[in-house]
């Protein structure tokens, strides 16, 4: 959780864009035809990429030309005035007070360009698109970064906000691959222990200092919030960490569960999904997936209607499921929309044993997957990402794969020496 300050910006403000999404699917809910105008801009739509592929997680090698796009649409009633501001975080995003990480005092863009949509989209005005680094942002060190979409007269009010990684390689990673059956603890149906075992080795050079890389992290395609990291401890369940004494280093994990293909729902037809309000699926309600393997999808991605099209509007989609048997636990949608993360505010509504939530999307096609949790103050945890998506040695997957390596430089942080992306 982020602390209140001028530029750490502050919680209750971050959250406020959730709040407004809850009304949103309230009125909808309700079955109001008309979507909901508040008074402060919200933002739509985001995506967050390197140099030209939307797909993909955000990572940018480090003083290579390489260029970070965020584009966004916004719902407002006048032109909106935006500032962007990027702070380098730790291993586990908190951001830091450190100017010399930083590279300036401000590290924000302040004069974002905001451009108008075509008068035919309904439920959003304006549009931005804008890339960095530029003259008035820099990446200086490698690691985890975030930025805040705040408004351009008050840093603290941040109505957006996004992950991305800056990396180094100092270290070459090797890697090797193979589907592997879970050891320890075994599940009474077989298919739930699928995994993959990934191995990455590496040899750390000798301006490098063994004792201060700090471990390997892999995350699987757009998950970045669900990250799996190797640590450096003798025991951990399914996963090893080797080290000769020198330079050489290897990290295991026994335990990535490969899942299924995205479910996708694809709203550009608008003779079948009709202006404001549509059921997600026109043939009516979803159902397990179990048993059967998915079709390829965008790894955790989404493709928009151009913003030019005269039928590229938003419409509230109604999903729809039914799961095999009683549930104890809640369901919850996750997908591209969610940035992949498992939200309270994204928990179906159980009407008899059938489950539904109506969400406002811009007409385009979207990953996405069921799964259950429980909810404990604002977080959902005990998440179960198999129970009606399946786990399958057969499924697509990107794995991203970052070492971290506590550097003595500029007053000490965690520095991403390594990067590789798999395809499995």
């Amino acid at each position: 959780m982020l602390k209140k300050s001028k530029l750490n910006l502050s919680f209750f403000h971050i959250t406020k864009k959730l709040l407004i999404f809850l009304c949103i699917v309230f009125f909808a809910q309700n079955n109001f035809s008309s979507f909901v105008y508040a008074s402060d801009p919200i933002i739509k739509s985001l995506q967050v990429y390197a140099n030209n592929d939307p797909n993909s997680l955000p990572v940018l090698q480090l003083n290579s030309g390489d260029k970070l796009k965020i584009n966004f649409e916004v719902e407002a009633e006048h032109t909106p005035s935006f500032a962007i501001h990027f702070k380098i975080c730790d291993m586990n995003w908190e951001p830091y007070d450190n100017l010399l990480l930083q590279g300036t005092n401000d590290n924000a863009l302040r004069n974002v360009n905001v451009d108008r949509l075509p008068n035919t989209t309904e439920g959003a005005e304006y549009f931005v698109s804008e890339s960095f680094p530029n003259r008035d942002v820099q990446f200086l060190s490698s690691g985890n970064w975030m930025f805040y979409i705040t408004d351009s007269y008050d840093d603290e009010y941040v109505y957006n906000f996004g992950k991305f990684y800056v990396v180094e390689n100092f270290v070459e990673l090797k890697t090797e691959i193979q589907d592997w059956r879970r050891e320890g603890n075994i599940s009474s149906n077989n298919a739930l222990d699928r995994v993959e075992n990934l191995k990455v080795h590496f040899n750390l050079p000798d301006s490098l200092t063994p004792f201060r890389v700090e471990h390997v992290e892999v995350v699987k395609n757009l998950e970045i919030n669900y990250a799996q990291k190797i640590l450096k401890e003798s025991f951990q369940d399914n996963k090893a960490y080797e080290w000769d004494g020198s330079n050489s280093f290897t990290f295991i994990t026994r335990d990535l569960e490969p899942g299924n293909e995205y479910r996708q729902v694809n709203l550009n037809d608008r003779n079948k999904y009709e202006y404001p309000i549509t059921r997600a699926h026109f043939d009516g309600i979803e159902y397990s997936r179990f048993y059967q393997l998915g079709e390829r999808d965008f790894n955790g991605g989404f493709k928009l209607m151009n913003k030019n099209n005269e039928y590229a509007d938003y419409l509230i989609a109604t999903f729809e499921f039914a799961p095999p048997e009683k549930i104890y636990e809640d369901i919850f949608i996750v997908g591209s929309f969610t940035d992949w993360e498992v939200l309270p505010g994204y928990k179906l509504n159980d009407k008899d044993g059938y489950y539904s939530i109506s969400i406002e999307l811009k007409r385009g096609i979207y990953d996405y997957q069921y799964v259950t949790g429980n909810i404990t103050d604002e977080d959902v945890e005990d998440i179960d990402w198999r129970i009606f998506e399946g786990n399958y040695w057969e499924t697509n997957n990107n794995y991203s794969i970052f070492v971290y390596y506590k550097s003595p430089d500029k007053g000490e942080y965690d520095q991403i020496i390594g990067y590789k992306k798999i395809t499995r």
